[in-house]
């Protein structure tokens, strides 16, 4: 026979990790709350900003994606099945989550490059950002190729 057969166990013990877990779940719960009631005071990029574009993408028949420059239609560049797959991956998790919102498909991207020459893409419907450099230099360059250097805005 073992020792907590004889024994019963501290229900002391039990309260206080009862408490602990009940705590936990209402501070979490408060959390959550309060960082989904709060909208961002503001949906400007707080850094100087060098130049953007508005792009749109566009699947094609062919398995390609056209990027287009969203002021004039112009053909920014044709993705082909089987490349860039990081520029694929951002703009995948970008249109999930404007799915996600019932937000429609047809506001611009907007590609920044920042005075200290990061670049940065926004959803301009939802405005989230991401900041390519975070991502290294080769992914950084991938979206490089999307913005010419004459657009100076």
């Amino acid at each position: 026979m073992s020792a907590i057969d004889k024994e019963p166990f501290p229900k002391f013990a039990l309260y206080i990790a009862g408490i602990v877990i009940a705590i936990t779940i209402t501070a979490a719960a408060i959390g959550r709350y309060q960082t989904l009631s709060h909208a961002p005071t503001s949906n400007a990029i707080q850094e100087p900003v060098q130049s953007y574009i508005d792009l749109q993408f566009y699947d094609d028949l062919d398995g390609s994606v056209l990027v287009k420059s969203a002021e004039t239609q112009a053909v920014v560049l044709k993705i082909m099945p089987g490349e860039d797959a990081f520029i694929r991956a951002v703009l995948r998790g970008f249109v999930r989550d404007r799915k996600a919102r019932g937000i429609s498909h047809a506001a611009p991207f907007r590609l920044y490059r920042l005075v200290d020459t990061r670049l940065v893409i926004e959803d301009t419907a939802t405005n989230k950002r991401i900041n390519l450099r975070a991502f290294g230099q080769t992914q950084q360059e991938a979206f490089a190729r999307l913005m010419p250097a004459t657009v100076q805005k």
